[in-house]
């Protein structure tokens, strides 16, 4: 039986009401699949990122057919994802809170794992977050499982990904937990600040958090057996079309000069900073010249944020991605790049 700890699950969602008929119906059914199990509250928060599509008013008439509660709010217009998702957060009424996106469907039995995870040992830091298995929707395959930690070429990489050999291996660490499917601590997300506005309208504010949870000592981990298959750019691709890889990389720029304290490390990002910056036009990517501008015109909020979470740190970068060096090195741990590897004799 699930362990009885009462769970709000949020989507933040804009013009997404096609989405949400799509994919709700299974967040509904492992919502009121877990409560059943666990005789645990529970509810769904929908929150319309100043949409146009009558979210609320869709759900409203279909309250009655939903076997859980489900409320909804309304932002006064369009302000990104960070800021729809901490809405959602604050207006939660229980601590452990799922963040979904609009498109991903959920698993029956895949909340009870996750909660399950809260009730680990606090060796290593109080887990902060703890995220799911993902499969692509449409074809099945693995596309996000554990993440491991590193600094290479000048920039902190967060992307090379792991599974386990042996399923007895814990605690499973991860170095982010994705905002589009993974439960947090809602104390604890609130204490943070939340997702910081800078990283408006979108990405990589689900990398800072974790990454200033890990630095001030929490944990985020991973959870394999909850399961979410996830329809990727279903709602940014329409929203920002182009303009992803440069906002993607702004923010990228941002994360780092607010969270990259280590000296030596930080010399050499700006060593490849500049050379991306004059590259950028060269290899026809002149977008990566306007992040690194759009990023230095942020520089004042940027210094603001980066004194506080030096004042506020207790690990250093080297000890955070230290953990993972230890996991990488685990025998019963696979690390991978890219998912096809996983369809080898070892897979």
């Amino acid at each position: 039986m699930a362990e009885r700890r009462d769970v709000s699950i949020v989507i933040p969602t804009w013009n997404g009401r096609q989405l949400l008929d799509a994919f709700l119906p299974s967040v509904v059914e492992a919502a009121a699949r877990y409560a059943t199990e666990s005789q645990a509250r529970i509810e769904i928060v929908v929150v319309d990122d100043g949409g146009e599509d009558d979210t609320l008013g869709w759900l409203a008439a279909r309250a009655a057919d939903w076997p859980v509660v489900i409320r909804g709010f309304r932002q006064d217009r369009n302000l990104g994802f960070g800021a729809a998702s901490n809405r959602g957060v604050r207006e939660a009424a229980y601590n452990l809170v799922f963040l979904l996106n609009n498109d991903v469907a959920v698993a029956p039995d895949a909340i009870g794992p996750l909660v399950a995870r809260f009730g680990e040992p606090a060796a290593g830091g109080a887990l902060f977050a703890v995220h799911c298995r993902v499969l692509d929707f449409a074809t099945g395959r693995e596309v996000g499982t554990g993440k491991i930690g590193g600094f290479a070429r000048g920039f902190l990489r967060v992307h090379k990904s792991y599974v386990t050999r042996d399923p007895a291996i814990r605690p499973l660490d991860s170095v982010f937990a994705s905002g589009g499917s993974a439960m947090f601590d809602r104390s604890a997300f609130l204490a943070l600040g939340g997702f910081d506005p800078l990283f408006a309208p979108f990405y990589l504010e689900d990398v800072e958090i974790s990454y200033r949870a890990w630095k001030r000592g929490l944990r985020v981990g991973y959870e394999p057996r909850a399961v979410v298959r996830h329809r990727f750019s279903s709602t940014i691709e329409p929203l920002a079309g182009r303009q992803v890889p440069r906002i993607g990389q702004r923010n990228r720029l941002i994360w780092h000069w607010i969270h990259l304290h280590d000296r030596r490390w930080l010399a050499s990002h700006f060593c490849w900073v500049v050379i991306l910056a004059l590259a950028g036009p060269l290899t026809l990517k002149p977008w990566m010249t306007r992040a690194v501008l759009e990023a230095i015109g942020r520089l004042p909020q940027i210094r603001v944020r980066r004194r506080d979470e030096r004042r506020a740190a207790t690990r250093s970068d080297r000890e955070v991605v230290a953990v993972f060096r230890a996991m990488a090195a685990h025998d019963g741990i696979r690390a991978y790049d890219d998912p096809r590897q996983l369809d080898g004799p070892e897979g």
